[in-house]
């Protein structure tokens, strides 16, 4: 299958190396010095978890090309999104995945359908690996070969699209689970990062030094989030996601998850890595959760606000972790 990956940073670049694992004709869009490194010396990755590395040689472009694709992945950040969706309107395949942190999935789908010259299916996802990008490599953190959330905003993915899909993960590690309403889930996905964010920045994105009172807190204010969202009627997604934030074991382990990513590597480079390199991401997805209160400015979200009114101001944040 031939298959255009818009976008090769931590993800974009794991998900390139699973779909080159399994025998697809895969080119990347990619831009910079990171572009010539890819063309010279390939993608290089260090699987954190495996203990192991891998080179990958996907075709590179700097810009899309008149080729036509089965199915395209844009992997990009959520403001990066907004400004390539003309891009990927034209882009000749029937089929655009936009991965990533997304608020306004509705919004964006019209934008590609009011600009594409031919039908396009579009879907959302969003893939589980975390890592860094340093010194012309990838480290990656996955189990298998990642996992990709994969839905349409508001419907079951079509079988014809479903059967793409399976063909262009024939034989891959990577773990695809689709869903119904991706729209709700990234909302949902949202609310719970979001209080993660917060303390990342408390703590100077060290979470080592977050207290358990703190970590708790953290918690309680993704509540209030998921029950803002289903105040304003967005199903949960997952389905019964919002147990895991209620007394019981789901909670217990959650609250295990949380203390584990403090306190270690793994951890830091699910979280704090990605806080310390990509504030100007974390800010658009917090403007656009402020947005969404506004539906409902009455409502109620006391732990959420005290959790963000004790980091820096975002104007701070950007100074600090600003890309050099």
């Amino acid at each position: 299958m031939k298959v255009l990956i818009y976008g090769a940073g931590v993800i974009g670049g794991q998900l390139c190396h699973a779909l080159c694992a399994c025998g697809n004709d895969v080119t990347v869009v990619a831009r910079g010095a990171w572009a010539e490194t890819l063309q010279t010396e390939g993608l290089r990755i260090r699987h954190y978890i495996q203990r192991k590395d891998t080179v990958d040689h996907p075709r590179v472009l700097g810009a899309p090309d008149a080729e036509r694709y089965d199915i395209v992945f844009a992997v990009m950040q959520y403001r990066q999104m907004e400004k390539i969706l003309p891009e990927l309107a034209r882009i000749n395949s029937p089929v655009v995945v936009l991965t990533g942190n997304n608020l306004s999935a509705s919004e964006m789908e019209a934008r590609i359908h009011e600009n594409s010259p031919t039908p396009k299916t579009v879907l959302f996802g969003f893939g589980s690996t975390a890592g860094t990008r340093e010194n012309g490599k990838l480290t990656t953190v996955h189990t298998g070969d990642g996992r990709l959330t994969i839905g349409k905003a508001h419907e079951e993915v079509p079988e014809p699209v479903q059967a793409i899909l399976r063909q262009v993960f024939s034989g891959s590690k990577l773990s695809v689970v689709y869903c119904d309403n991706m729209d709700a889930w990234l909302k949902y996905h949202a609310a719970f990062i979001l209080p993660v964010v917060y303390l990342c920045y408390k703590t100077g994105c060290d979470l080592k030094k977050s207290t358990k009172a703190e970590r708790k807190l953290l918690l309680d204010a993704a509540g209030d989030a998921y029950h803002l969202l289903m105040a304003l009627g967005y199903p949960v997604r997952p389905a019964g996601d919002e147990k895991s934030l209620e007394p019981g074991l789901a909670n217990a382990a959650v609250k295990l998850v949380i203390y584990w990513m403090s306190r270690t590597r793994i951890g830091a480079l699910c979280t704090t890595e990605h806080c310390r390199h990509a504030p100007g991401e974390m800010e658009d997805l917090d403007r656009a959760f402020q947005t969404l209160r506004t539906q409902k400015p009455e409502f109620p979200m006391p732990r959420f606000e005290t959790l963000y009114n004790q980091m820096p101001s975002w104007e701070q944040i950007n100074l600090k972790y600003a890309v050099k």
